[in-house]
């Protein structure tokens, strides 16, 4: 077992990366600006050295960064030294970290290292980052922060050493699932086309409006072609991305943390205490909804969630009942919303739209009226959501709903930072509330339920909230 107690100072390789990092931080128009003089400046005499005075100076404040800069485990805290100038020393609680990332990139993968990302949500990015270190001084790292059990303080005040829980592989992804992910998700990488499309798009179809030297003409069924072309080529570089980032896409538990780790040519492995997840969610479009797969997401607080793409039913239950709430099939989601849900919905669109038409009017003509066709199909939208929205009361606070996609969402009551019960005129003339349940890292709302109902489930959970000695966060 790695010692992290002692000082531990980064590969030597690291002067390198923190080099790159510093580099990048210059800014654009700084690195313009340095390359620039040292191409096109007349350098002669003694001048000619300033490329390579800055070129060593450069090398030599990231060698003193690279020294400066040592981390060490110690009394449950993760201490950070490092400064060139001054010294910073920073110090974490263990109980603190919200999640723990390893990443190995190409160039870390080359040089054997990784990179560590540690996330407090004390700031709006990363707490810090340890930027090439030893795998396996990473994962002890990562082990002793995430999966470190307390053992019960001492009547003498000493700290006790933590209880270290060895994990288990839950699930893997194997090939045929990733290809069934990357099948059945939007493919987004497909749009990477369009830039060179439109680049080239003016070009092309001047050439076809003048005829061209190649006598090029424009036929129909180039519309169909090309769409189907463009289809084909979002597919292959959707299937490309999946199997880049979640390729061996596996899930591993602790009795108190979960791991995810996937990558091909960029490993990352990202953990997390069960106690810092903040709800439970997940999505599923119909593709997915064919094939019996879904994107789950356990969302904490900061950078660090563990998002979990391709999950069957079965494995949507085992990461539920890991992440300590019940899984949504064994909830008794009974509970429905108003429908007036549907006539507000559409009451706002035909106002918009009329206002919209009008203003349009003087331009487009009777045209314009074509606006008005967004109020039918808000009102056949808003009825299906409004009739498969179910909600529930248990430990947590559920609700699922299904139009196209459907969606559930999971919040446990003790992590409840606030819950609000509001009504808006035309609510308070139905007799009706919306209820929001805001946690640290998001938030669940059940709109259009009765006041009193909403008052009492608001009473319920501010009763949770006081009595339940779990931690939040």
């Amino acid at each position: 077992m790695i010692d992290l107690t002692a000082p531990q100072r980064q590969s030597p390789l690291a002067i390198v990366f923190l080099g790159l990092r510093i580099f990048r931080s210059l800014g654009i128009a700084q690195l313009v600006f340095v390359v620039l003089l040292i191409v096109r400046a007349p350098f002669g005499g003694p001048v000619v050295v300033v490329p390579f005075v800055f070129i060593v100076g450069f090398g030599g404040f990231s060698a003193l960064a690279w020294w400066r800069y040592t981390f060490q485990l110690v009394d449950g805290e993760v201490v950070v030294t490092k400064g060139v100038i001054r010294v910073v020393r920073l110090n974490v609680p263990i109980e603190r970290i919200q999640s723990i990332a390893i990443e190995q990139q190409l160039l870390h993968r080359i040089t054997g290292l990784v990179r560590v990302t540690v996330d407090t949500a004390g700031t709006k990015d990363v707490e810090f980052a340890i930027d090439a270190i030893a795998r396996p001084v990473a994962e002890e790292l990562q082990r002793q922060a995430v999966t470190a059990v307390p053992a019960p303080r001492p009547t003498d005040g000493t700290l006790p050493p933590p209880v270290l829980a060895e994990d288990r592989v839950v699930f893997t992804h194997d090939r045929r699932r990733l290809l069934k992910m990357a099948l059945t998700t939007s493919p987004l990488t497909g749009l990477l086309v369009l830039g060179p499309l439109f680049a080239l798009g003016g070009d092309f179809f001047d050439r076809v409006r003048a005829g061209g030297p190649d006598n090029v003409t424009f036929h129909w069924w180039w519309l169909p072609i090309g769409a189907v072309v463009f289809v084909v080529f979002s597919l292959i570089l959707n299937i490309v991305r999946v199997f880049l980032r979640d390729w061996q896409l596996t899930l591993r538990s602790s009795p108190t943390g979960l791991r995810r780790t996937s990558g091909l040519l960029s490993r990352t492995s990202t953990a997390s205490s069960v106690d810092r997840i903040q709800m439970v969610t997940s999505a599923q479009n119909p593709l997915q909804r064919r094939a019996g797969l879904r994107s789950v997401g356990l969302t904490t607080v900061g950078q660090g969630d563990l998002s979990l793409g391709g999950c069957d039913d079965a494995q949507f239950a085992t990461v539920a009942t890991l992440a300590a709430v019940t899984p949504i099939d064994a909830l008794q989601l009974d509970r429905r919303i108003h429908p007036a849900e549907v006539f507000l919905a559409v009451r706002n669109t035909s106002v918009f739209c009329l206002v919209l038409a009008g203003a349009l009017f003087a331009l487009t003509g009777w045209w314009s009226l074509l606006t008005l066709s967004a109020i039918p199909l808000v009102w056949v939208t808003k009825r299906v959501g409004v009739a498969n929205f179910r909600w529930g009361l248990h430990d947590e606070l559920a609700s699922t709903t299904r139009v196209i996609s459907s969606a559930t969402q999971q919040a446990l009551l003790h992590k409840t930072n606030t819950v609000d019960v509001t009504q808006s005129i035309f609510e308070r003339r139905h007799g009706v509330a919306k209820l929001r349940l805001t946690t640290a890292a998001g938030a669940v709302t059940i709109g259009m339920i009765p006041i009193a109902e909403a008052n009492a489930v608001r009473d319920t959970i501010l009763h949770a909230v006081e009595t339940d000695t779990r931690p939040w966060i």
